[in-house]
């Protein structure tokens, strides 16, 4: 029988939500047989007394980190683990870091958060020499997909936007591919999507046939720009737009959306509580990657290398992949991907990074949009306040459902809207409050705050 237990998050009190519930009990802290750490022999231990202190995410993320990477490292090595789990922001993180000594000797960091700390010069330089080789022989520069080491870090997953959708909303013919968001014709019902201009203008100009390495060229100009709203245009008065990570999926298990943006890890949680309803449509996903690194005043960078390297073989990357659906980002810890150890899911299909997923992808680049942004998000929130034209509203086929005007916003689950918080989870993450003007993107690997299943639903 599984246990669980309430967590206490450190780190000036940030993510109390997001750390949500931690399983306690020793029957999940083995992940099958791709925890090879697990049967790592005697002579590999490190005498124990070493202590490595990591700065990561809360919830179901920090979760499979316990399970597929701290503790088979301690037992390997012998060195103790400490984690912090911070609110994920480049602020909160960047501060403890300007210190003349770091009080965190590894981090996990999201792509944009790294790009800054690197170009600062607060991180160490880390050497692809310093990782291990793919089972079958490969370099693990082709072992890892692109973009997965960089000069200051190392992919940890990959995580992504995609579309999710009701099989049952649809009786002639089920979404395919990423065209389908804008096609109201054969695939009626409401899309729910991000309320904000980045993620929708991407995957606007994607289902309105973009090729992927064009998106950000396009959308920089004015024509790309335009092309974006016109797509949009499209399906406005079936729009309902969303402001938390949770509704986007409580809007489809409620039938008030066909189809809707959402995040990949929320979209297994529902595909395997809802498995005769609920598919995701990963054509034309949007991924985008967390990252190890270490601080360059971190007082342990030998075994915080050590750490990196043990968590980036394909086997421990298998081994989080079994327990959350993030995509590893080495191919040969895609093929070892197994079955959920606990609710007999195979977790592949549901895997960002799996091939037959990754065929159609957009990296998502937070850069371009910190250049770019200000003008689109401004265009954004004037187009979406518009009331629709007449002419644009809702076909005979959608005659079933009330139409909703075009700067209706989305509203929250009533189970949602009922339930209140605890004391310590007043303050909700950022991922869950309200997003800044245009952006709807979650501080966290999907602003995650759920727990690793554990059980079928």
């Amino acid at each position: 029988m599984i246990s669980l237990a309430p967590v206490t998050c450190r780190f000036g009190g940030f993510l109390r939500r997001a750390c949500g519930i931690v399983l306690v009990s020793g029957s999940l802290m083995w992940a099958g047989p791709s925890v090879s750490a697990q049967d790592a022999p005697a002579a590999d231990a490190k005498p124990a007394g070493g202590t490595l202190a990591i700065a990561t995410w809360g919830g179901a993320y920090g979760q499979s980190q316990e399970i597929a990477y701290f503790q088979p490292f301690t037992q390997k090595t012998g060195v103790k683990i400490t984690t912090e789990t911070y609110d994920g922001t480049l602020a909160a993180i960047k501060d403890k870091l300007d210190n003349s000594a770091s009080p965190f000797d590894v981090v996990d960091l999201s792509q944009a958060a790294l790009d800054v700390l690197c170009r600062d010069g607060k991180l160490e330089t880390l050497e692809s020499s310093m990782l291990s080789a793919a089972p079958g022989g490969q370099s693990v520069s082709d072992d890892f997909i692109s973009g997965g080491i960089t000069s200051c870090g190392i992919a940890s997953v990959a995580w992504s936007t995609a579309i999710a959708f009701d099989r049952q909303a649809f009786t002639k013919a089920q979404p395919s591919k990423i065209a389908d968001l804008l096609d109201v014709q054969h695939f009626p019902g409401k899309r729910a999507l991000p309320n904000g201009a980045r993620y929708t203008l991407e995957l606007a100009l994607l289902a309105d046939g973009v090729d992927p390495a064009d998106v950000y060229s396009q959308l920089a100009t004015p024509e790309g720009a335009d092309r974006a709203f016109k797509a949009l245009d499209k399906i406005k008065v079936q729009i309902l737009w969303w402001d938390k990570a949770e509704d986007a999926i409580s809007l489809l298990l409620q039938r008030k959306a066909a189809m809707a943006a959402g995040y990949s890890g929320r979209i297994f949680r529902a595909a395997i509580a809802a498995r005769q309803r609920i598919d995701v449509l990963w054509d034309g996903q949007i991924y985008d990657l967390d990252l190890w690194a270490i601080p360059k005043a971190a007082a342990n960078k030998d075994d915080a290398k050590r750490f990196i390297t043990f968590a980036t073989e394909p086997a421990q990357m298998a081994a989080q992949a079994e327990l959350i659906a993030y995509g590893p980002m080495r191919k040969s810890a895609i093929a070892l991907v197994g079955k959920h150890p606990s609710i007999d899911i195979a977790m592949k299909e549901y895997l960002p990074t799996a091939p037959d997923n990754f065929r159609k992808v957009l990296k998502f680049d937070e850069a371009w949009w910190n250049e770019h942004g200000a003008d689109l998000t401004t265009r954004f929130q004037a187009w979406r306040d518009q009331p629709v034209p007449v002419e644009a509203k809702a076909s005979p086929g959608d005659a079933k459902s009330k139409p909703s005007t075009a700067d209706s916003k989305s509203k929250a689950s009533t189970a949602d809207s009922k339930s209140k918080a605890s004391p310590a989870d007043s303050k909700p993450s950022t991922a869950e409050s309200k997003p800044a003007a245009g952006d709807s993107k979650p501080s966290t690997p999907e602003g995650d705050t759920g727990s690793v299943p554990n059980k079928p639903q």
